[in-house]
This record gives C-alpha cells, structure tokens and sequence, in this order.
C-alpha cells in the first residue's frame, strides 16, 4: 500500500455542514418534555438558536433555554456535545447557552406544539 498524499486524505473525509448536524441534534430530547410524557427533540422545542460550523470542524451550536434557572442546562450540553461529535468531519464541538435569548412556545415546531396542547388543555401553551 502506498502511503496516501494529504490531498488524497482530505478528499476522502466527508464535510459536514450544518443541516447535518441540525438533524442529528433530533437525537437530544428536552429532558422537561420527558416529564410531561412528551418526549420532544430540541430541534421540536426550538431551543437551536444557531449551529455554525468552521472549515476545520469545528462546531458550535448555541441553544436558548426554556428557562432562565433550568437545572438540566448542563446535562442537555453534554448530550449536544456527544451527539454532534458523531457527526463525520466534525473535529470539535462547543455548545453554548444565550442567557439574553427568551424561549416562547411559539418557537415550538407546530405538530408538537398541538399535540401538548392536546395533553395540557389549561392554557399551559399560550
């Protein structure tokens, strides 16, 4: 076998973009939706306020929180970081929280938005 040129090496790894780390990130469920017997991903909750992805691999994904004191902050980070790391091509992962950015339940996807409405009828989703 002859020994590959960095050219050759570079061609063969896949580059990721950020739709495919967007869809990967259905994988991380909201662990307060878990609670409600709704399991809904963050991508669902519209907690993803940006992924961004630089040309050596490195990705970030910043998330806004339901809540300002959520006390599974760091356990929802620690899932983004393990699952986007999966992602082929991607050499880092930095998850972050904007504590500036506010989360409204109309920033949920419309399906499961309905359907906790559905299960929680007392105005809980305004």
């Amino acid at each position: 076998m002859g020994r590959l040129r960095r050219s050759q090496l570079c061609r063969r790894l896949p580059m990721p973009d950020t739709a495919a780390i967007r869809t990967i990130l259905d994988q991380v469920v909201d662990p307060c939706s878990i609670a409600t017997g709704l399991p809904i991903s963050l991508t669902d909750m519209g907690m993803v306020r940006e992924v961004t992805l630089s040309e050596d691999g490195v990705a970030h994904v910043e998330l806004r929180l339901t809540s300002p004191v959520c006390w599974q902050a760091a356990n929802i980070i620690a899932q983004v970081e393990q699952v986007v790391a999966r992602v082929p091509g991607v050499n880092k992962v930095i998850c972050t929280v904007d504590p500036a950015s506010e989360w409204t339940p109309d920033m949920m996807a419309a399906g499961p938005r309905a359907e906790l409405r559905r299960l929680r009828p007392m105005g809980a989703l305004s």
